[in-house]
C-alpha cells in the first residue's frame, strides 16, 4: 500500500477499544483548578463488580504524583456506588449518600442505569454541583502526562499523538499531520519541531493553498530585483521546518513547484542564477483521510515523496476526557492576556463545564480555545466565569454527540487562488462579513479566507481595526454594532468582542 492511500483512523477503531481498558474518572471540573485533569481508575469495579465515589475516595492522581481523594466538604464521605449489573449493563446508585448526583438530559434520580456504550463514549456526572466527573473506559498506561507537555491531553489517542512526536522528531523525514480543521494539526508540527535537534531553527508555516499562482514562485523560492535578494518560504526555513498548511488544496503550479524544489533539493529565486540547496524539513497538514487524487496526479507522487511519515490527529468529541484539561488551560492563558495584573482565580461553574463536555465541537480545539477566549473577555470584573447567552444558545443548540458510524468523507473543497477579490467582498457580504460561513459559500477552509483577507487590499477583520477607528464608529452610531459592522465591513460578533474588550458598552 502506498503512503497517499493510508486512511485516517475514526472513532470506531480508535486505540482506547483495541487495548485492555477499565472504568476510570476523570476530574473535568474542581474547586482547586489545578486539579482538573487529575484520573482514578475504578480497579474494584472492574474486578469485584462495585466501585464507590465519596470524598474520601477515589484517590485521584496526574502526572505521577501521589494520589488523592476529591476532599470537597460539600461530597459526602458516604459513597455513591457505581455497580456493574452485567458486561453491558451499569448502575449509579446515590440511595445512601447526601451527594447530588446529576446526568445531564436526565431528571434528578437516586439510581440511573449505563450502558457499556455510554461509558465508552463518557459519562458526566455533576456531584452537588460543585464538581464535574467523567465516567470513561480508558486503558491504565495513558495516566501519566508530563506536566511541561507541549501536546497537552490525558487521551490515549492524544498519549499516542505524542509519543509518535518526539520518535519521529530527531528522524529527518517529511512528516504529514493528518484531522479535521481546528484539531490543532500546526501545534503538533510545531511541537515535532520543537522537540527535534532543530529547535533553534525557523519554523515557518505557509498555508500553500491561498497561494495565487502569479506569485507562487516568488513567494516560495525568492526573488532578486534592484540588486535585492528577498528569500522564498523554503529558503527562509534554513536548517529548519517549513510547514506547508493544506498543500491537498493548493494549486498544480503550487504542486508542481514544491515537487521539482524536493526532488532537486535546491531552489532558484526568480531573475536569479545560483540555485540554493535546500536545507529544510518539509511537513504537512491535510483535512482529507487520504490523498482526494488518482495515482497518475501529481499531487499523489508528492504526496508519497512529502509524507514518510504520517500522524492522525483526533477530533475533540473522539477525546472528551481532555476538554476540561484544556479549557482550564485556555483560559488560564487568555486570562494572563486580557488581565495582566490579576490573577486567575474566578469560579467555572458547572452548568458550564457540562456545556462544554456536551457540545459537538465542529470547530475542535481552535473553537474550544475561542469559546475560552471570549468568556474570558466576557467574564471581565465577574467572580465566576460567564456564560453569554448568545454563546449558550450556540453550545447547547448542538448537543447530539456523533456515534461510531458518524463520521463523513471529507469532499474535495475548491482551491483557494481560484477566488477573485471580488467574489471574496461578495460573499462577505451576504454572510455578513462571518469568517466561517463565507467559507462554507465559498467551499474553502475558514484558515483561506483569512489568508485572501490579508492578501487583498481594503479587506480587513475587526482584529485588524485600530482602536481610535473603533472608537470613532462607536460614537458616530451611538454603539448600534449592526450599523458600525456595515460601516466598517467586518463580523459583527467580531466587532462585538473588540468593544467589551476595549470596556465599551453594547
Amino acid at each position: 500500500m502506498d503512503i497517499a492511500d493510508i486512511k485516517t483512523q475514526h472513532a470506531h477503531d480508535s486505540l482506547d477499544k483495541q487495548q485492555s481498558v477499565v472504568p476510570m474518572l476523570v476530574i473535568a471540573l474542581h474547586p482547586n483548578a489545578n486539579r482538573v485533569g487529575e484520573v482514578a481508575p475504578l480497579l474494584d469495579l472492574d474486578r469485584e463488580g462495585r466501585g464507590y465515589v465519596s470524598r474520601n475516595r477515589p484517590e485521584f492522581s496526574k502526572n505521577g504524583y501521589a494520589g488523592k481523594p476529591l476532599a470537597d466538604p460539600h461530597i459526602s464521605r458516604s459513597p455513591l456506588i457505581i455497580q456493574k449489573d452485567s458486561d453491558d449493563l451499569y448502575r449509579v446508585r446515590a440511595h445512601s449518600t447526601s451527594t447530588e448526583v446529576t446526568i445531564p438530559g436526565r431528571s434528578l434520580q437516586q439510581e440511573y442505569l449505563l450502558t457499556s456504550d455510554d461509558i465508552h463514549e463518557g459519562v458526566i456526572l455533576t456531584l452537588s454541583n460543585k464538581v464535574v466527573l467523567l465516567l470513561k473506559f480508558l486503558p491504565l498506561q495513558h495516566m501519566l502526562v508530563p506536566d511541561d507537555n507541549l501536546i497537552l491531553g490525558i487521551s490515549p489517542d492524544i498519549a499516542a499523538v505524542r509519543e509518535k512526536a518526539k520518535n519521529i522528531a530527531r528522524l529527518n523525514l517529511p512528516v504529514m499531520i493528518r484531522g479535521a480543521a481546528g484539531v490543532g494539526k500546526e501545534h503538533i508540527a510545531r511541537s515535532i519541531h520543537d522537540y527535534s535537534d532543530q529547535a533553534d531553527e525557523p519554523f515557518i508555516s505557509v498555508n500553500v493553498a491561498a497561494i495565487h499562482d502569479a506569485v507562487a514562485e516568488e513567494e516560495l523560492f525568492g526573488v532578486v530585483r534592484n540588486g535585492q535578494r528577498r528569500k522564498g518560504w523554503l529558503e527562509q526555513a534554513g536548517h529548519g521546518t517549513v510547514l506547508l498548511e493544506d498543500l491537498e488544496d493548493a494549486s498544480e503550479k503550487v504542486h508542481e513547484l514544491i515537487f521539482k524544489a524536493f526532488k532537486a533539493q535546491k531552489v532558484l529565486a526568480m531573475n536569479d542564477s545560483n540555485p540554493v540547496a535546500l536545507k529544510c524539513r518539509f511537513m504537512l497538514t491535510s483535512t482529507y483521510d487520504n490523498c482526494p487524487e488518482n495515482k497518475s496526479s501529481l499531487l499523489w507522487r508528492l504526496n508519497n515523496l512529502l509524507s514518510a511519515y504520517q500522524l492522525f490527529v483526533p477530533s475533540l468529541i473522539e477525546r472528551r476526557e481532555d476538554i476540561g484539561l484544556l479549557f482550564i488551560h485556555f483560559v488560564s492563558e487568555q486570562w494572563a492576556r486580557v488581565h495582566v495584573k490579576k490573577s486567575f482565580d474566578v469560579e467555572v461553574p458547572t452548568e458550564l463545564m457540562v456545556q462544554l463536555l456536551m457540545f459537538n465541537w465542529p470547530g475542535n480545539v481552535r473553537q474550544l480555545r475561542n469559546v475560552a477566549r471570549q468568556i474570558v473577555i466576557d467574564s471581565r470584573d465577574k467572580e465566576r466565569l460567564y456564560l453569554d447567552p448568545q454563546l449558550l444558545s450556540i453550545l447547547a443548540s448542538k448537543q447530539e454527540l456523533p456515534g461510531p458510524s458518524s463520521t463523513k468523507k471529507v469532499t474535495k473543497s475548491r482551491k483557494p487562488n481560484s477566488v477573485s477579490k471580488d467574489e471574496l467582498i461578495e460573499s462577505l457580504q451576504n454572510n455578513r462579513f462571518e469568517l466561517q460561513a463565507t467559507a462554507r459559500e465559498l467551499n474553502i477552509s475558514r484558515a483561506s479566507v483569512y489568508q485572501l483577507i490579508q492578501r487583498f487590499d481594503g479587506i480587513h477583520t475587526a482584529q485588524d481595526l485600530g482602536e481610535a477607528t473603533i472608537r470613532e464608529h462607536y460614537e458616530r452610531y451611538s454603539g448600534d454594532t449592526e450599523k458600525m459592522m456595515w460601516a466598517l465591513k467586518v463580523s459583527q460578533v467580531g466587532l462585538r468582542r473588540r468593544l467589551k474588550a476595549m470596556g465599551l458598552e453594547i
